[in-house]
């Protein structure tokens, strides 16, 4: 399960959609934040989701979760695993054109013994995108 909240200057944002997409481009849940700015996604483990938040007048967020252990042999893995992941929204000040961004983050399976972890890496460099688009 992930869950979290969704946050804007510091303060819970309400009324923002989360989307979880499967692979195949289904969309698994669909739903509204409530005033706290609070979400659970429980995600069955063995595929590949997006999990995109958005709202009007905010910059889309996407994150991608693997739910399977990425070791050099794919495992399988069972079981429960929770990871809280909060989610900054960005107030989208640039109303010329759109912008394309990329997911804020990829969760994976690295030892099954521990649960979800993140790419650091390409959490840093999605960092450095977004302080770019702030200048």
């Amino acid at each position: 399960m992930l869950h979290g909240k969704v946050v804007s200057d510091m303060q819970s944002l309400s009324e923002v959609r989360v989307e979880v997409i499967s692979n195949e481009n289904d969309t698994i849940w669909d739903f509204i934040t409530p005033r706290n700015g609070s979400y659970k996604v429980n995600i069955p483990l063995g595929q590949v989701y997006t999990i995109e938040f958005y709202k009007e007048g905010y910059f889309k967020k996407a994150v991608g979760v693997m739910g399977f252990s990425i070791q050099d042999t794919i495992e399988q893995v069972s079981g429960r695993y929770f990871y809280q992941l909060d989610i900054e929204m960005l107030p989208n000040n640039l109303n010329e054109k759109p912008v394309v961004i990329p997911p804020v983050a990829k969760l994976y399976i690295e030892d099954p013994e521990k649960g979800f972890t993140y790419d650091k890496q390409y959490v840093k460099w999605v960092q450095d995108e977004y302080e770019e688009l702030n200048e």
